[in-house]
């Protein structure tokens, strides 16, 4: 991607494609144990994720310009009044450039607001990792590393869902302005995180439904050639693995088994298959 280049990559593009990416899940949550016993992904919703300003950026009306006001009042009478000379379309958008609601600060920030909520409704987010082996992840995510791992191929799993690709951090979030196309916003809400996120190393895919998205529309299933690993955290139970091993196996899951070893405060990964 060029610099200044703002747009959604195609897997092709993607920068280092790693051969798994990876979900880390905890197995007795009802809910995130289903990625293996039913093969289900879940599209958040912004509002669920726990960093305040991820997929949250509010459209900054606040930074348009006399001009871009009038630009896009001008527009709207073209649109609104094809029929109209250029001089009607030229005193319209004067008139309500002049007493604009776009200037008033709390009508600006209400219709961020409304903004947002109707986005929340309608957009759903996976977010994965190609990290399988960060500590902080595993504690946060799996329960202290009581909890598993499941690894894709992102080919098969991103085409599959749609797209998707690599988050990019920043030092400062980008804006998202008045007259940003639609792919463009969504790509800086989705893909944009801050720096102190970085070590997460993620990925992700996203989808916009037209209508408020009910909790069964936001499950998706994946096909099982997506599958490719299942790693236990070090203090997964012999009880949990068997659960785990048996759904895989039950779901025809052609997976490789790993596990996790906790040595001096460093993880290691290593195959079941081979011990």
């Amino acid at each position: 991607m060029e610099l200044g280049e703002v747009r959604e990559l195609s897997f092709d593009e993607w920068p280092d494609i790693p051969d798994t990416i990876y979900k880390y899940r905890i197995w007795n949550d009802k809910y995130q144990k289903t990625i293996l016993t039913e093969r289900i992904v879940f599209m958040a919703p912004p509002t669920s994720f726990e960093d305040k300003r991820d997929c949250k950026l509010l459209k900054r009306y606040d930074l348009m310009t006399e001009k871009d006001i009038y630009e896009k009042y001008f527009m709207v009478s073209k649109k609104e009044h094809p029929n109209w000379t250029r001089q009607q379309h030229r005193k319209f958008a004067r008139d309500w450039t002049k007493n604009s609601p776009l200037k008033n600060h709390d009508f600006v920030k209400k219709q961020q607001e409304e903004d947002f909520l109707e986005y929340d409704k309608r957009f759903g987010v996976l977010s994965l990792t190609a990290n399988f082996a960060n500590l902080d992840m595993w504690n946060k995510y799996s329960g202290n590393g009581s909890g598993f791992c499941a690894g894709f191929d992102p080919k098969i799993l991103f085409n599959h869902l749609g797209g998707g690709g690599p988050v990019q951090y920043y030092d400062k979030l980008p804006d998202i302005l008045h007259n940003d196309k639609f792919e463009v916003e969504r790509f800086k809400q989705v893909f944009s995180k801050e720096r102190k996120w970085e070590f997460e190393q993620e990925y992700r895919t996203h989808k916009f439904y037209p209508a408020p998205a009910t909790i069964d529309d936001r499950q998706i299933e994946i096909p099982t050639e997506a599958y490719k690993e299942v790693i236990f955290g070090w203090n997964t139970d012999e009880e949990t693995k068997g659960q785990i091993m048996g759904v895989c196996e039950n779901q025809n899951l052609q997976v490789e088994f790993k596990i996790c070893s906790m040595t001096n405060g460093q993880l290691e990964i290593k195959s079941l298959t081979n011990n």
